[in-house]
């Protein structure tokens, strides 16, 4: 009864709320940035003020990003930190999030609930990147860096187009382009209710004969204080440009390698944000042919997730139910013969899990698959106005998460 209430009134709230905007001068939006309580009850004259910050946290987030200039109410609403956690909240309860595709300099969005309609993201600092990569996502914020110059990393939040340069951090090895190998991690940090960017660089100034002896420093970039600070040293050669963010632990993950040639060896390992400490994840029991296993690292359904892929043979997909326990490893997924079809199957990134069981994956940067878990059977998922090859995909959902640190300040 209460949604039906709320969508029915959504048009009639909407009308009050313009009808009671007044001139923005003279106003300062950080302090508007406290509670909800602090929301004004003369918004509507018919609606409570609860109400009305509930039906706007349903609105999609592209709506309530065009309600800046609308009142001093309304923008002090939108830039609530109670409002902005609730919608964000909301959003994360949709059965798709939105999607993002890069392809070469282009990046394309899918915002709607069916992921039926794209548009084109045209983000000023696109012409600054040489080769722009997505480095992670985060509550809403897009990480986004430059390959080529290794020094360009932005915090993007595409539904409101609010973009962040930050700062490049001073390392003490030197950070030559083409002898350099960097990872990143992008991660929100709840004790601090802070942003975290961190910077991994590998110096390669010797014969590659030993990954492990390579010199390497490693820098955490705080959002809330807006600048780079050196943290721990790093035990592990992490091998992924980009790490996932496991959002009820504070952990970044990253696969690493260790040895070399024949000895190499493929690991899991994850950064705990609060106690700023690497450790080794364990993997999943490999119940065929390890030696020609390569994997895949993702969070799905809130739970990490490694994909098992042996060439033209078989996939697997384990989740491990509570982390860093590794008795929790379940196997939730097989796809083999005749579903493995082709060569292209070795090379799978799980994007989503849908709630009814449906997995989404990224098949080779050239489409998307999707696996219907029910009829056991997989097929093509295409959307209207997606790169169509040649992509990097990932999932984020819409909010209203400010890229500045001075959203995250006192006024």
């Amino acid at each position: 009864m209460l949604k039906k209430r709320l969508r029915r009134n959504i048009d009639d709230s909407f009308a009050l709320t313009i009808s009671s905007s007044i001139a923005m001068d003279e106003f300062h939006p950080l302090a508007a940035m406290d509670e909800f309580h602090h929301f004004p009850s003369y918004v509507s004259a018919n609606l409570p003020s609860d109400i009305v910050a509930e039906i706007f946290s349903r609105l999609p987030t592209k709506s309530l990003a065009r309600f800046n200039c609308v009142s001093k109410p309304i923008y002090a609403l939108i830039h609530c930190q109670s409002f902005i956690k609730n919608q964000l909240k909301k959003a994360k309860e949709r059965d798709l999030p939105n999607l993002i595709f890069k392809q070469d300099f282009k990046m394309i969005c899918v915002e709607d609930k069916n992921w039926r309609r794209t548009r084109r993201l045209n983000p000023p600092f696109s012409i600054l990147l040489d080769k722009a990569e997505l480095s992670g996502t985060c509550n809403g914020l897009v990480c986004i860096s430059d390959h080529s110059r290794n020094e360009d990393i932005f915090l993007y939040n595409p539904c409101t187009g609010q973009y962040n340069k930050l700062p490049i951090p001073k390392f003490d090895i030197p950070t030559i382009e083409h002898s350099c190998f960097t990872a990143l991690g992008f991660g929100y940090h709840r004790k601090e209710d802070d942003y975290n960017v961190m910077r991994m660089i590998y110096l390669y100034d010797k014969p590659f004969k030993n990954i492990d002896s390579y010199r390497v420093e490693a820098q955490i970039y705080s959002l809330r204080e807006d600048q780079w600070r050196k943290t721990v040293n790093v035990p592990f050669h992490i091998s992924s440009r980009a790490a996932i963010w496991l959002e009820n632990e504070d952990t970044l993950v990253w696969k690493a390698s260790c040895g070399f040639g024949q000895t190499m060896k493929v690991l899991i390992v994850s950064f705990d944000m609060s106690r700023e400490a690497f450790e080794e994840v364990t993997r999943p029991p490999l119940l065929i042919q390890p030696e020609d296993c390569q994997i895949e690292i993702s969070v799905l359904q809130g739970c990490f997730t490694v994909f098992h892929l042996w060439r033209n043979e078989a996939v697997e997909m384990w989740t491990m139910k509570k982390f860093g326990n590794e008795e929790t490893w379940t196997r939730t997924m097989v796809l083999a013969r005749p579903l493995i079809r082709d060569l292209s199957f070795m090379y799978l990134k799980p994007i989503w899990v849908k709630k009814n069981g449906d997995v989404v994956v990224e098949k080779s940067g050239n489409k998307l698959i999707m696996y219907e878990r029910r009829k056991r059977r997989v097929r093509d998922f295409a959307i209207v106005g997606a790169p169509r090859y040649g992509f990097a995909a990932t999932v984020f959902d819409g909010s209203l998460v400010s890229p500045f640190p001075a959203a995250y300040k006192s006024p």
